[in-house]
């Protein structure tokens, strides 16, 4: 597996904290099942969204996202994310495997402090 790959690429970040919210908002958008309503437009995962949602600059975001290039595809500003291998995606849900790093979505649905009034009514899903 590439769990220690995953370890050392993620480890190497100077902001972990924010790197794992980031990472929280890409997965997000990209688990959200078709049957899923959000109230407002559909939950993106671009840089530039995703930097206005977690209240991040958007050089600060670009940079992060920059660091993970092996693990996500990232175009400009304003197109999704990709995340390179579904194990990458798996080993960030799994608690056991990625110990400190985990993602938990729970956390990552709740909307951000700071995050400007507007944003707000994008976050309230039906998710379970």
């Amino acid at each position: 597996m590439y769990d220690q790959v995953y370890l050392y690429l993620i480890g190497t970040c100077r902001d972990r904290e924010t790197t794992l919210r980031i990472l929280g908002q890409v997965i997000i958008a990209h688990r959200l099942p078709p049957d899923v309503t959000t109230i407002g437009p559909p939950l993106k995962s671009s840089p530039n969204w995703i930097a206005a949602i977690l209240n991040l600059d958007h050089g600060r975001t670009m940079q992060i996202l920059t660091k993970l290039h092996l693990l996500l595809e990232v175009g400009n500003g304003d197109e999704d994310i990709g995340i390179r291998h579904s194990a990458f995606l798996e080993f960030l849900l799994d608690r056991t495997r990625s110990q400190e790093l985990f993602v938990d979505l729970d956390e990552a649905r709740l909307v951000p402090r700071g995050v400007p009034a507007i944003f707000r009514w994008m976050f309230i899903t039906n998710c379970t």
